[in-house]
């Protein structure tokens, strides 16, 4: 990595990322906010964070939640409050003529889990694209909207392997309906984490470890492309 990458300290500790999920989980917010805060007058960059921290408690948040450790109330409430700090991380809009595309990111049909979309979503802002992003969406929906919108590049968050089928099958949709004849499709998730799944395997352009990774691959296909 260059100079630029927002990784520019240590990753956040296993600890830290623990006793900070259990603070979102009991409703501490300032005292989460407060070492959101520490970390970033440390030297961490919001992109870190949001891959470091936020993406972390996520997980565990469902961890937590499949091992009756916590409610689902306590859940959802938690998964809530860090969909608020990053919205707070949140930059001004680039102008238009500064864009580098249209994302659209979406869930898979199914899909329960869409932190993750959200954490896309920011790291793309950031990056200079324009954004649609829709946490529930059917992929009847999806295909009329990519045959109404351009987009240049469509991304999909899938956690299971028993929504494979209609991930297969949405993609096939978008191909076939879409405005952009040559949209390119990435997909992420936790399902993908040290799995050997092809790209071609789900009928994908690329699989995107993290949000920073789904970036990379968005503005390599835009140069590709010459939208920059």
């Amino acid at each position: 990595m260059n100079d630029a990458s927002p990784f520019r300290v240590p990753p956040v500790s296993t600890e830290q990322v623990e006793g900070f999920t259990r603070l979102i989980c009991d409703g501490h917010e300032d005292e989460a906010h407060h070492m959101v805060e520490d970390l970033l007058s440390g030297g961490a960059s919001p992109e870190a964070l949001m891959l470091t921290l936020l993406a972390p408690a996520a997980r565990l948040m469902g961890e937590f939640w499949c091992q009756d450790r916590r409610d689902f109330v306590e859940v959802t409430l938690g998964m809530a409050r860090l969909q608020q700090l990053v919205r707070q991380f949140r930059l001004p809009s680039v102008a238009p003529d500064e864009l580098h595309g249209h994302a659209l990111l979406v869930p898979v049909p199914g899909e329960q889990h869409t932190f993750g979309i959200r954490l896309v979503e920011e790291h793309l802002l950031r990056a200079g694209w324009r954004v649609t992003a829709l946490l529930k969406v059917g992929e009847a929906d999806m295909a009329r909207l990519a045959a109404e919108e351009h987009f240049d590049f469509i991304g999909f968050s899938v956690s299971s392997e028993r929504l494979l089928p209609a991930l297969r099958s949405a993609i096939r949709s978008l191909r076939s309906s879409s405005r952009n004849r040559n949209v390119r499709i990435a997909v992420g998730g936790v399902l993908f984490s040290g799995r050997n799944v092809a790209p071609r395997d789900i009928d994908a352009d690329a699989i995107v470890m993290d949000a920073q990774d789904a970036v990379n691959q968005a503005n390599e296909w835009s140069g590709l492309a010459g939208v920059d």
